[in-house]
């Protein structure tokens, strides 16, 4: 059944019929599992969606994710824009 098949025994076995592939794949499935990924998008995501930003709908959080991600937003600091100026509401 191919589901029981172990993916790098394979290619391993084809290293001499497709050495490049074989070889890329090895890079790419030593690569193990993680959330680092998801879990760095949502620390960006809650320095986007501040107290006062909060009403973002979803669409714009992740095109203002994206941008940052592509550098086109710098990463700024917005500990001074989540202050109450005007020193009354919350």
């Amino acid at each position: 059944m191919l589901q029981d098949t172990d993916i790098l025994k394979y290619w391993q076995g084809k290293e001499y019929e497709f050495p490049t592939i074989a070889r890329m794949a090895r890079d790419h499935l030593a690569i193990p599992a993680t959330s680092a990924l998801s879990e760095c998008v949502f620390s960006i995501g809650s320095d986007i969606v501040t107290k006062k930003r909060n009403r973002l709908g979803g669409d714009n959080i992740r095109k203002l994710l994206c941008m940052r991600n592509w550098g086109v937003l710098a990463e700024g600091n917005d500990s001074d824009s989540d202050s109450d100026s005007e020193g009354g509401e919350e």
